[in-house]
């Protein structure tokens, strides 16, 4: 029971640290006066808003945050993930999954509840709306 305890401990404060650890970077691309305002937002209109609304917010964030990143990004990094999702957006490899951690943290910072579920039991997340939206971002098929 004392062993069980402790690996939940160690368990939690891992997924800690890797949540800060997200989050550091990201604040590192958008600046600390930003990251800030973003989850100041996110808090102030998150937690009671529709899923569609709150993922094209969460997109327009990412967008900004693609715009902040520089050519030299580290492989593995958060920007690298921005920059492939944008470039190959159908992805659904470690870039995909990468972002998907850090809007699950940006939610869990601003009270949301990242992985919501419909009246008739059907799963989805903002994180995959939001993906979705900023994948799309540029898409206007009635200019085609």
């Amino acid at each position: 029971m004392v062993e069980e305890l402790r690996q939940y401990v160690l368990l939690l404060y891992n997924r800690s640290a890797l949540k800060e650890d997200k989050l550091d970077e990201f604040r590192q691309i958008i600046g600390e006066g930003l990251f800030g305002s973003f989850l100041e937002l996110l808090t102030e209109i998150g937690p009671g808003s529709r899923t569609h609304r709150i993922s094209v917010v969460i997109a327009g964030i990412l967008r900004f945050a693609l715009g902040k990143t520089t050519d030299d990004y580290e492989k593995g990094s958060l920007a690298e993930a921005l920059v492939v999702l944008d470039e190959e957006p159908y992805s659904d490899g470690e870039e995909y999954r990468r972002v998907v951690e850090l809007i699950d943290h940006m939610c869990q910072e601003s009270g949301m509840t990242n992985y919501r579920a419909t009246t008739r039991g059907s799963e989805y997340s903002i994180a995959e709306n939001a993906i979705a939206e900023y994948c799309r971002w540029y898409n206007m098929p009635w200019e085609d």
